[in-house]
């Protein structure tokens, strides 16, 4: 199977707290390279959830050798040093059950952010952690569990939720990715209400999509940035 194949089941179990399955594939993909530095942190992160602590700070410690300035493996280092290994995890983050999200077609989209938050904000983030949505004026907005600044859906996907949100449906997200100068989160509709029942949150044709975008972000907005949007 090809890595870039391995990547996404790898990232996909762990979103949905799988960490012995997200595990056994970071494995296999390191065997193709045993560098590989995105590898090595889900890697760790797997041990970290299933409680093996010493594999994960010898993976942490590998990650340092390879990039001595890698963030993600200073920040976990410097949490065990400081309050030792969190108790084991059976599901993953609190409150998030593993199947919550299972990508589903017309309910599920994993989304960058833009015009993001502080680096620092967001190299202290986990793959799995819940964020919230909370709609503005014209953007969704998106915060952490301490309601710290993360980032900003794009304009035509915001406008769009937002009119949903209004008239009913309510969305959960957590963290995808995080580097700090790129966000990625899983959104899930959690619920649809009887009178978008019959409308896609995540449509999966651009008609269906402009369908739901005021015309002057249509007129505005070339389609290669819808097609990026639904990507």
């Amino acid at each position: 199977m090809p890595t870039n194949k391995l990547q996404e089941q790898a990232i996909n179990q762990a979103l949905a707290g799988n960490w012995q399955a997200a595990l056994d594939l970071n494995l296999q993909i390191l065997k193709h390279d045993p560098k590989d530095i995105d590898t090595l942190c889900r890697l760790a992160k797997a041990y970290t959830e299933l409680n093996k602590k010493q594999l994960a700070l010898k993976t942490y410690k590998k990650v340092l050798k390879l990039d001595g300035f890698n963030q993600i493996a200073k920040k976990n280092l410097a949490k065990f040093a400081k309050k030792g290994l969190p108790k084991k995890k059976k599901n993953g983050s609190p409150g998030v059950k593993p199947d919550l999200f299972l990508e589903e077609p017309g309910k599920t989209k994993i989304v960058s952010l833009v015009k993001l938050g502080s680096p620092k904000i967001l190299l202290s983030l986990n793959t799995n952690s819940p964020v919230k949505l909370l709609p503005r004026k014209r953007s969704l907005s998106v915060y952490d569990k301490s309601r710290c600044y993360l980032g900003k859906l794009p304009d035509d996907l915001s406008l769009r939720l937002i009119k949903l949100i209004k008239s009913g449906n309510q969305y959960q997200a957590v963290v995808k990715s995080a580097e700090e100068k790129k966000l990625s989160i899983f959104i899930k509709e959690a619920k649809r209400s009887k009178k978008n029942s019959s409308i896609p949150s995540f449509p999966l044709f651009k008609s269906q999509y402009y369908s739901f975008v005021p015309a002057a972000i249509v007129k505005r907005e070339p389609i290669e940035e819808i097609e990026k949007v639904e990507e």
